[in-house]
């Protein structure tokens, strides 16, 4: 979820600026997403540029509106946690990133509470978001991680799809041309810190205490039956075999 399209921002590769530079900077999000397979959302807020506080960001968006937009998203994809890339604590260095993880931490609650927004639940439902959780970050010499944080290796390999995480990261990354995001390739080992703002802080993994069952979804049981069933008649000498069961639960699917 994205607050703004990036209006107010620099431009690296031409002279576009606000809407203009919004769109061009909406298309790199998504030619990002096409890559790392995420989807993506937008809220109504406009980029006006830098702001010194969350205050003042707030004042120029109308907070309840934008609050509203983010519950809205949350009600809609109804996420198992919510991720930060900025603090509430204005270490994000922009008011516009400060306002962003304050929202996301009200509407933890508000996405909730039916009393919030009653209006959307005529198309959506309430929905309890099992944590929020600040990404935090080391930026030049300014560090905002310690070692008790929840540390996770994103850095590995993936056989199905023949790189690593890192690697697709960086060509996510590089799509955000007009900021010059683009990032060289590594691989190995990438630690990532996490911190619990809402909810309970995960011992070892960010899912801990969630369901990933397919019991959490409606008519699940049936997807894991077949599944089940097709593993276990799965001949590694005639693996054709299986094609019509796959096609028949990716119908299902």
């Amino acid at each position: 979820l994205s607050m703004t399209r990036g209006d107010g921002g620099q431009n690296l590769i031409g002279d576009e600026q606000g809407e203009a530079l919004g769109l061009i900077r909406t298309q790199e999000l998504l030619s990002a997403r096409r890559i790392d397979g995420g989807e993506q959302f937008f809220t109504r807020a406009y980029d006006f540029g830098y702001s010194k506080s969350p205050d003042e960001t707030f004042d120029k968006w109308d907070k309840e509106k934008i609050l509203s937009d983010v519950v809205w998203v949350i009600r809609k994809f109804q996420p198992d946690i919510i991720i930060t890339r900025f603090p509430t604590t204005g270490e994000g260095g922009h008011g516009h990133h400060t306002a962003s993880a304050i929202l996301a931490n009200e509407a933890f609650s508000a996405a909730a509470d039916p009393t919030r927004f009653p209006e959307q639940l005529k198309y959506v439902s309430v929905w309890q978001t099992k944590r929020v959780l600040w990404n935090t970050f080391r930026f030049g010499s300014f560090n905002t991680t310690n070692d008790s944080q929840l540390k996770i290796d994103v850095g590995g390999y993936n056989p199905l799809l023949g790189e690593s995480y890192g690697e697709i990261a960086a060509r996510s990354r590089s799509q955000h041309k007009s900021q010059g995001f683009g990032v060289a390739a590594q691989r190995g080992k990438q630690l990532e810190y996490f911190v619990a703002t809402k909810g309970n802080q995960p011992a070892s993994d960010l899912m801990d205490g969630i369901d990933l069952s397919w019991h959490k979804i409606k008519g699940g049981e049936e997807i894991e039956e077949a599944v089940n069933d097709i593993a276990e008649k799965f001949d590694l000498l005639h693996p054709e075999k299986s094609v019509d069961d796959l096609v028949k639960l990716y119908r299902k699917m």
